[in-house]
């Protein structure tokens, strides 16, 4: 049988922004059928030269304490975290501080019961946690406990804009890929916020990022200075000097021992405006390089830069750098698949919960994500609990599971 992977790609949705929350930090980053590489990064308050994935962190996470300050009085959450120990109050390690995830358990989006019922959650820690916040504002227990996630929802939503609206892409044609322990807890509050859908949270959230350790490809890249503008390439020089990385790059995969049919090279001209501080990559094949290849990297590049920044100059153009990157294919891991049946979820029904939404206590069902099937469809108000995760589906909302166990929260 083939490899099997539930990217969003095969289940319809190339284009996502991926929202993962954890305990301490949210991680957002923009997708268009493929992630996007940043050439350069920050750790902490040092730039640093070198390719990754292009990843923004804000700190908002399940353990990010609420706090007022005494100058402003104004409620705050984050970026201090409770971490792992002593955690939020709520997991009776030890724990005092007020907490988004104590937040989530006195508003009920989180059941007092998680892990599969192997951990239960002290309501009343939580509560005297909160308890806290709603003194230094002035406000009552529950309005200050949602007032903790509609803040911490701004901040993700602020984190989300950046790499979504201030790069000139609207997020209303994406779909938002929810997961880490705490991100289908929220993915419907953001979604709501930027107005992307569906919602989708795939199969075990909270491991999807150990699971893509195991299904990434192999992957290192080369690189060589080029700084000239286009009118002073010589094409079969430059094309001489992609060809001798993509030479290295396939040595090293084969030094890794990685099959010649597993292997792939990709080629890359780093290209800028005359004098622009900053440089986008264009991608080129082999096949590129036997035809006109400078007029073709222009237009490439006016379009990338027009799509991604709304607009183009009329200026000389610049290449910076040529890269090969050598992409080692690893076997995908494979993953359940089934055609979609009745809609009808009742089999999965396990009782009744009331959360607190805008000011008033209403009901919500509880659904238990193992005994889903493709097809099935759940009305929000709704909590869909498994062992790594809990799925929040709001009111006037439908979710559905799709032939790979995706829920697919859209609009009712």
């Amino acid at each position: 049988m083939p490899a099997r992977s539930t990217s969003p790609s095969r289940a319809g949705y190339p284009n996502i922004l991926t929202f993962d929350m954890g305990g301490t930090s949210t991680d957002v980053s923009l997708c268009m059928g493929e992630p996007n590489i940043a050439r350069e990064t920050v750790l902490g308050y040092f730039p640093v030269k070198v390719p990754s994935v292009d990843v923004r962190s804000v700190g908002a996470g399940g353990g990010s304490i609420a706090h007022v300050p005494t100058l402003t009085r104004a409620l705050r959450v984050g970026p201090q975290s409770a971490g792992a120990v002593p955690g939020p109050a709520c997991y009776g390690k030890g724990g005092t501080e007020p907490t988004v995830t104590d937040a989530n358990l006195v508003c009920g989006y989180l059941p007092p019961s998680i892990l599969g019922g192997a951990m239960q959650l002290d309501v009343a820690a939580a509560k005297a946690a909160i308890q806290k916040i709603a003194d230094a504002t002035g406000l009552g227990l529950m309005e200050a406990a949602e007032g903790i996630l509609r803040i911490v929802n701004e901040n993700m939503f602020g984190a989300l804009r950046l790499v979504s609206v201030q790069r000139g892409f609207d997020p209303r044609q994406f779909a938002l890929m929810a997961f880490g322990g705490a991100g289908p807890l929220h993915g419907n509050a953001l979604a709501e916020l930027l107005g992307c859908y569906p919602v989708i949270v795939p199969p075990a959230p909270g491991l999807l990022c150990a699971l893509g350790d195991l299904s990434a490809d192999y992957r290192d890249e080369f690189a060589r200075t080029y700084i000239r503008t286009v009118d002073q390439v010589e094409q079969a020089e430059m094309v001489e000097m992609l060809r001798e990385l993509g030479a290295e790059a396939q040595a090293m995969l084969t030094g890794e021992a990685i099959p010649p049919a597993r292997q792939e090279i990709q080629y890359f001209v780093d290209m800028r405006y005359y004098r622009q501080g900053y440089e986008m990559p264009i991608a080129i094949s082999k096949t590129d390089f036997e035809g006109d290849l400078i007029p073709l990297l222009v237009q490439r590049f006016n379009e990338l830069h027009d799509r991604t920044y709304g607009f183009m100059l009329d200026s000389n153009v610049e290449i910076v750098n040529l890269r090969a990157v050598g992409i080692g294919h690893v076997t995908k891991v494979e993953l359940p698949e089934a055609e979609p049946g009745d809609p009808d979820a009742s089999v999965a029904y396990t009782g009744d919960h009331h959360i607190y939404r805008h000011g008033e206590w209403i009901t919500a069902k509880l659904y238990d994500r193992g005994k889903l099937r493709p097809g099935m469809q759940i009305e929000g108000p709704a909590i869909i609990t498994e062992v790594d995760s809990t799925t929040v589906v709001l009111p006037h909302h439908t979710a559905t599971v799709d032939r790979y166990f995706n829920l697919l929260i859209n609009r009712s």
